[in-house]
């Protein structure tokens, strides 16, 4: 993020800081009133729960917040349950028939749009709201939203606004570094009653999806008898990315010892870059970038012998269908988000460092360059060698 983007973002955050604690009044005697309203008149005893879950994050914190809706509907079959999230991210809730409604935030752009959203969610009159990750006006937006009950996650690490910001929430758990991160969004979950919950992720596949990646795969003179190898070379955050020539050097040592067929897996944006990397490769491989949308890759990876990739969103969609994965950690913190499952290895230098990527809290600088050069002392022979391991089994 530039200079002025982030002076821009902070006269933002600060903005609603003071306005909503010069609102605050009105918006507590209105949560008041209309809580009175309600059990004057008895309307809410027999209408199902109207359930708000903010989760604005990236990919994979996404699928790892899936045990949170799977959990409420197992309460609560009949609540009506809405998850507010960014457009980059839908695809992977598309199917997930858990959720009732999907609004997404990033289509209401600037403050006015803002504020239009927040009219929106006050108009459907939520009984909960859950915010997932600490935020500066993710903090407020059940506040704003005339909410009665607000959870929210906060943490000590957290910048001054967002701490000033999350008082606003009258449920309040707090982030505690090293905490594995699905436990907490469960955890958060207690508030509404709900005690005993699987952590276990969730992706849906429909019968299109399926019919999509077996004609990917006949084309590609693929079948599900080869060694299927998905590699992902490209991550969301580019402090994750691994040197492409590693990556091509990885394919080709998969290639020729284990006779795999390699499948690059990417988004458009990545079409460029993985070329790249097959233009380095001695052998041929396959590139399905630009080719399946986010919600359609999970029925290529589901038929995946192994899926290899640095910490990013797709990994943890392998994950959760229960393909192994290598992980090419880096040094993000595997106490706080890692795969599941008895079916991974993770790659990690010097894990003990107090410079270990957090999933809460943004890293410093010093921290981002460190995470970088740790990332890039992991070899392609490591990683092939716990491929292998992972095969054997």
């Amino acid at each position: 993020m530039t200079a002025s983007k982030r002076i821009q973002a902070y006269l933002n955050n600060f903005f609603w800081l003071i306005l909503t604690y010069l609102l605050s009044p009105y918006f507590y005697f209105r949560i008041f009133l209309e809580r009175t309203l309600r059990c004057v008149s008895g309307q809410k005893k027999n209408t199902p729960l109207k359930i708000l879950v903010i989760q604005t994050a990236k990919i994979g914190d996404l699928v790892c917040a899936t045990p949170v809706f799977r959990e409420i509907k197992n309460k609560f079959p009949l609540c009506h349950l809405t998850v507010l999230i960014n457009s980059k991210t839908v695809d992977i809730l598309r199917n997930n028939p858990r959720i009732d409604e999907i609004i997404l935030f990033d289509q209401y752009p600037g403050i006015s749009g803002k504020i239009k959203l927040l009219q929106k969610l006050e108009k459907e009159k939520y009984d909960w709201a859950f915010n997932l990750l600490p935020g500066s006006f993710n903090g407020i937006i059940a506040f704003w939203s005339l909410v009665p009950n607000r959870v929210a996650t906060c943490h000590k690490g957290a910048g001054e606004i967002i701490k000033l910001l999350s008082i606003f929430n009258n449920y309040r758990l707090e982030y505690k570094s090293h905490t594995f991160l699905i436990n907490h969004y469960l955890n958060l979950l207690k508030f509404l009653g709900i005690e005993r919950a699987s952590g276990e992720k969730e992706i849906f596949i429909r019968s299109e999806e399926e019919k999509r990646a077996l004609d990917f795969l006949a084309h590609n003179n693929l079948s599900a008898s080869d060694l299927l190898i998905g590699i992902s070379p490209v991550p969301g955050n580019k402090i994750k990315q691994w040197d492409l020539s590693k990556f091509a050097l990885l394919a080709d040592l998969l290639i020729e010892r284990v006779k795999a067929k390699i499948i690059f897996t990417g988004s458009t944006d990545d079409v460029a870059q993985i070329e790249r990397t097959q233009k380095m490769m001695r052998n041929n491989s396959v590139n399905s970038s630009g080719f399946f949308k986010l919600y359609e890759l999970p029925a290529l990876l589901k038929r995946m012998k192994l899926f290899i990739s640095v910490d990013s969103g797709p990994l943890y969609m392998a994950n959760s269908l229960g393909v192994p994965v290598v992980d090419i950690g880096g040094c993000y913190d595997i106490r706080e988000q890692a795969p599941t499952g008895g079916k991974y290895k993770i790659l990690q230098k010097n894990t003990d460092s107090s410079l270990a990527y957090s999933t809460v809290v943004s890293p410093s600088s010093e921290c981002k360059k460190w995470f970088s050069e740790q990332l890039q002392e992991i070899t392609p022979e490591e990683v092939f060698e716990a491929a292998k391991s992972l095969l054997d089994q």
